[in-house]
């Protein structure tokens, strides 16, 4: 059964023009200036990362039928690499090995294939095949293209630069169209009230041509689920909303405008949007302060209408914010198009 996508009534954003363009209508960054290799595939990697990386080389198996290419690393959770399969490369994710005998664990990657398999848009991977063999669960699902947020971020600082804040404009409008696409969602029973549930700098992509995807979706949640959401299911800290990290509310769609809102942030800032540095620090700043707003507004060369969104989007108290995609879209587009 595919779903039906409803679509939301917007007006256009008005054309960044050719000096803040590329050819081709890629993002207005210079050519090599793009972080390289790209993509959730073959993305840079720091130190954090080493052991991770090297276990996934070691014991990573390929599924039946599938050819390994090359291991990309390891999350908390999961292994994943870049295989061939049915005649294309794709991603393979596994859970690592000392968590295979653990439900929740699992459930995170059953769950991440189930929201695949009811999705059908360009901004999501494409399921390609779920299943279990002697080396635990897997699945197989399409590669998207692009740089993660951290990714651009990092890309820039090494080149003593801030993220160019045409880029982030063009960020900002594409990732809320993208989201309010998603949110969207219905079938014959009505809206699929989907949420991704753990939107971060490492789960928003952009591709050169200006697209952007979203990853990760083993947190993801969708009508007929449990209003009741574990600990575990909190999302990435700092990218949290403040009554989500008081555990006063279970995750749905508002919570995810305040998580991208705070990852376009991150791109912004060119760092992460709070001051604590562990997790149980940010956990507290955030659920007593919520994100570093002030900073976002002392940033004088960000235009107003994305900084009037992204505000708006972040504001701490529930109530006042923005808690739909496509309300914050609407500030951003109006204030590009009245301007």
């Amino acid at each position: 059964m595919w779903l039906q996508l409803s679509r939301v009534q917007l007006p256009l954003l008005t054309p960044l023009g050719a000096q803040q363009r590329s050819d081709a209508g890629r993002p207005p960054c210079r050519r090599g200036w793009w972080p390289q290799p790209v993509g959730r595939d073959g993305g840079r990697y720091g130190q954090r990362h080493q052991d991770r990386d090297q276990e996934a080389a070691v014991s990573f198996v390929p599924p039946r039928g599938a050819t390994l290419v090359r291991t990309v690393g390891a999350g908390s959770t999961f292994h994943l690499a870049v295989v061939r399969f049915a005649g294309r490369e794709c991603i393979c994710k596994r859970l690592r090995m000392r968590l295979l005998d653990e439900p929740k664990a699992h459930s995170l990657l059953r769950r991440e294939a189930l929201a695949l398999d009811l999705l059908r848009l360009d901004s999501v991977p494409e399921l390609l095949e779920r299943g279990e063999d002697d080396h635990g669960p897997y699945v197989l699902q399409s590669r998207l293209a692009g740089a993660t947020l951290r990714e651009l971020v990092d890309g820039f600082r090494e080149r003593s630069r801030d993220v160019p804040r045409n880029l982030v404009r063009l960020v900002m409008e594409r990732s809320f169209r993208a989201l309010a696409e998603l949110h969207a969602l219905r079938d014959e029973d009505g809206p699929l009230e989907l949420v991704h549930g753990d939107l971060a700098p490492d789960h928003v992509l952009l591709d050169r041509d200006g697209k952007v995807s979203f990853a990760d979706f083993g947190l993801a949640r969708w009508r007929g689920m449990s209003e009741v959401a574990e600990p575990s299911e909190l999302g990435s800290l700092p990218f949290v909303a403040p009554e989500l990290a008081r555990g006063e509310h279970v995750p749905d769609q508002s919570c995810d405008v305040f998580a991208l809102a705070g990852s376009v942030a991150f791109l912004a800032l060119g760092r992460d949007p709070c001051a604590g540095t562990t997790p149980a620090a940010r956990l507290v700043e955030v659920s007593e302060q919520g994100l570093d707003t002030e900073a976002i507004g002392r940033l004088e060369d960000l235009d107003s209408s994305t900084k009037k969104g992204m505000l708006k989007a972040l504001r701490f108290e529930r109530a006042a914010r923005a808690g739909r995609a496509e309300e914050v879209l609407r500030l951003v587009v109006e204030g590009l198009t009245s301007g």
